[in-house]
């Protein structure tokens, strides 16, 4: 049986580590869709970026 590691969607504002995105969206009661959306809409002045890792 072959064991993969678990991947997630991490969020970077400004190459900086800022949070998990599949976390928060479960934790906000939204898709990872609209997580995404949502930050985006809530850091306008930075650059945001999503890594899957």
């Amino acid at each position: 049986m072959i064991m993969r590691k678990a991947k997630t969607i991490w969020c970077y504002l400004d190459e900086k580590r800022h949070c998990d995105v599949v976390k928060w969206a479960l934790a906000a009661n939204v898709s990872v869709k609209e997580a995404k959306e949502i930050l985006v809409k809530q850091y306008p002045d930075l650059k945001v970026k999503f890594k899957i890792q």
